[in-house]
């Protein structure tokens, strides 16, 4: 990726959030790849952003759990959770309920004709499968439902669990032949939202989880099955 890209055809404003956006396309896609280090001066040169903004975007970053900050050692890349994917999952349900519903009663008629607009870009997506479009617009649409829902503290730690889900999701689009199934899951759930129907909108999402949940915990057994991961059990004290 370079800078002349549409930082995923997002709306970026302050240099802050560009190098926002530039970091988070990075280690979504593999361009950071999962365990590798860096140094922030680095980074900055790489986005071709100073480094106060880069170090600000790497601290909202860290906060996502897509990099640790080591005191003098650098930032390291997060390798994939994949056990800890089904629980990004299982929170995301329970906020979703919120986020979706407030988004059916308080969207404003913009956010509605952007979620259209998001409609439309999905269904073009399910006959030409282009994963990076649809990494684009699960940005898009997360961002637009979550101003819609008028919460802006669901709505943030909404997003985080989003971009977790999107890396989980990029590393694994081998799994799918092309997007329909996903685009039809998405446009569901918008399309509720846009019709003011909370309950509508609740079902969809939930439906929309248990696909994600599914394709998450098989991909984690098979995993399993060849030792490419692990089980951790905590130990309970007594």
């Amino acid at each position: 990726m370079t800078t002349t890209d549409k930082l995923f055809d997002r709306e970026a404003v302050s240099q802050t959030e560009k190098a926002y956006v530039l970091l988070e396309e990075l280690i979504v896609t593999g361009g950071l790849p999962p365990g590798t280090q860096w140094s922030e001066n680095i980074l900055s040169e790489r986005i071709r952003i100073g480094r106060s903004p880069t170090r600000d975007a790497l601290q909202k970053l860290a906060f996502q759990r897509l990099v640790h900050i080591v005191p003098r050692q650098g930032i390291f890349v997060s390798e994939i959770d994949y056990q800890g994917q089904l629980q990004v999952i299982q929170s995301r349900r329970e906020i979703e309920r919120l986020i979706v519903s407030q988004a059916a009663l308080c969207a404003n008629q913009q956010e509605r004709e952007e979620m259209r607009a998001l409609v439309i870009q999905l269904e073009k997506l399910k006959v030409q499968k282009d994963m990076r479009m649809y990494m684009r617009l699960h940005f898009n649409l997360t961002k637009v439902v979550g101003n819609a829902s008028r919460n802006s503290y669901a709505a943030e730690f909404y997003a985080m669990l989003q971009t977790l889900a999107r890396r989980f999701l990029y590393f694994h689009q081998d799994r799918h032949s092309d997007l329909s199934d996903i685009c039809n899951l998405h446009i569901a759930q918008l399309e509720a939202i846009i019709g003011g129907d909370p309950a509508s909108a609740i079902t969809a999402a939930a439906t929309r989880n248990d696909y994600a949940e599914n394709l998450a915990r098989n991909i984690l057994m098979e995993l399993i099955s060849s030792s490419a991961v692990t089980i951790s059990v905590s130990k309970r004290k007594t």
